[in-house]
């Protein structure tokens, strides 16, 4: 049998994507909206099956476990000794393992603060911000920076507090559906007005990003070649300012809705159930931690 050869303007062709653009590899700048967007989201309704999920936290009632979180919050901002944050961050390792947490889930939420921190401590490290016996240095233009041992103990330190602060706010976000967020909000004395208003622009941002991310698919599905870069970026500025006018006029129609129905101001809830042993436990648990920070 003869063998059979590919002409070689279809080999030519296999080596890339076609003129038109059509199968290029790099992405346009709607399809980057797109899928931040859609990351967004879905890390937002990742955390929802967590927090259904069992595990320790999750069985706590929403009042102890924001009121736990935040007294270890306090204790991480109070403490001065690098020994109680290690104790610390066991706790946290300990904390999200009985709440059958993944971790890449915890640090995808942290990685972002710890970098942004890391360059805003980065200063610290200098002798001429923080003095003391040199590790490192360089000259230049005639002038010494170096690093220092003082500076880099004090950055390090900077960094786990942060971090440890961060890892509980993620474990609490990851663990607490929204709506027993802001239940357990309106049981510990916060107005409860506020807390309405809270929870509605959490709603209406939700809403939002929903929109933006049809329009970008609707315009991603009507585009045939390569995305222009300077078309992109003013369809999405256009985009950005009637997401913003719709969501005025959204509000100002759901006002007009609550005040029909007899809204006058005052927000009511139902009461939640009392707290059981294992509610107490917690929030005892997380006030002595609270307590030593102080001495450590």
């Amino acid at each position: 049998m003869a063998e059979v050869r590919l002409p070689e303007w279809l080999r030519e062709a296999e080596k890339g994507p076609c003129p038109s653009g059509a199968g290029k590899a790099s992405r346009g700048f709607a399809e980057k909206n797109l899928e931040v967007i859609a990351s967004f989201l879905s890390g937002v309704f990742t955390s929802g099956e967590y927090a259904s999920g069992p595990g320790v936290l999750q069985s706590v009632d929403p009042r102890a476990r924001i009121s736990g979180v935040v007294a270890l919050v306090a204790a991480c901002a109070f403490t001065s000794r690098a020994a109680f944050l290690a104790i610390e961050f066991f706790v946290i390792i300990v904390i999200a393992v009985a709440s059958n947490l993944s971790l890449g889930a915890v640090m995808k939420r942290v990685l972002p603060s710890f970098v942004f921190t890391s360059v805003l401590i980065a200063p610290a490290l200098f002798d001429f911000v923080t003095p003391g016996a040199d590790i490192f240095g360089v000259t230049v233009g005639g002038a010494r920076v170096s690093m220092t041992r003082e500076g880099i103990s004090t950055a390090l330190f900077f960094l786990a507090r942060a971090a440890a602060m961060v890892s509980l706010a993620a474990i609490l976000a990851l663990t607490t559906r929204h709506s027993d967020f802001f239940r357990g909000l309106n049981g510990l004395f916060i107005p409860s007005i506020f807390v309405a208003t809270l929870f509605m622009a959490f709603r209406y941002l939700l809403i939002l990003l929903k929109t933006a991310q049809d329009m970008s698919l609707a315009r991603k599905s009507r585009m045939i070649g390569a995305d222009d870069l300077a078309g992109s970026r003013g369809w999405f500025s256009y985009r950005a300012a009637l997401i913003l006018k719709k969501s005025m006029g959204l509000s100002g129609e759901v006002n007009m809705a609550m005040v029909s129905r007899g809204f006058t101001g005052k927000v009511r809830t139902f009461e939640g159930p009392s707290l059981s042993g294992r509610d107490y436990a917690w929030v005892g648990f997380t006030v002595f931690m609270l307590f030593i920070s102080f001495g450590l």
